[in-house]
């Protein structure tokens, strides 16, 4: 596949939730192979931080990954879309300006995306003063079962943020 010559062009499509987050099999460990990227709407998701649960409601989840040899910057991600026999890399600030515009405008957005260097994001303006949920270190997702309900749940360890408007 020949890579996107615009983030426009990436096949960043809506996917259902368990399929998009790797969930489709229980799982004891991680699946460091795992690599698909798109987007899904959820009632309810929990974000954990080793310590304490948030809960989510009507969750916009966009699955996304940190290239593994990406620059560390201090207020932002760079990217990586595995596409096959190509990739693809494009900084996420400039990959939210792009995207959220084109997605659903009445949720809350949750990046399910490591965040290897820590950075501290603003909120993207496409987000349009909505809630924007992040990780920092590595983001990890479960799908807990319990006798009555399942709970989708994404781990950072390195504990759960909302993106603030850049200060002027």
């Amino acid at each position: 596949m020949t890579p996107p010559r615009a983030l426009a062009d990436l096949p960043f499509a809506r996917r259902p939730p368990l399929e998009l987050l790797g969930l489709t099999e229980d799982r004891a460990e991680i699946d460091t192979d795992y690599a698909g990227f798109g987007w899904t709407r959820v009632e309810r998701l929990w974000l954990d931080d080793g310590a304490a649960l948030t809960a989510v409601d009507d969750a916009l989840v966009l699955a996304l990954h940190a290239a593994d040899d990406g620059a560390a910057l201090a207020d932002d991600v760079e990217l990586e879309f595995d596409l096959g026999d190509a990739r693809a890399i494009a900084p996420l600030s400039a990959f939210l300006a792009r995207w959220l515009p084109r997605l659903p405008t009445d949720a809350t957005i949750v990046l399910a995306l490591c965040n290897p260097h820590h950075a501290r994001l603003a909120a993207p303006p496409a987000a349009g003063g909505r809630p924007v949920w992040y990780g920092r270190g590595p983001v990890d997702s479960w799908l807990d079962h319990h006798a009555d309900h399942d709970r989708l749940r994404l781990v950072a360890p390195g504990g759960w943020h909302q993106a603030h408007a850049p200060e002027l």
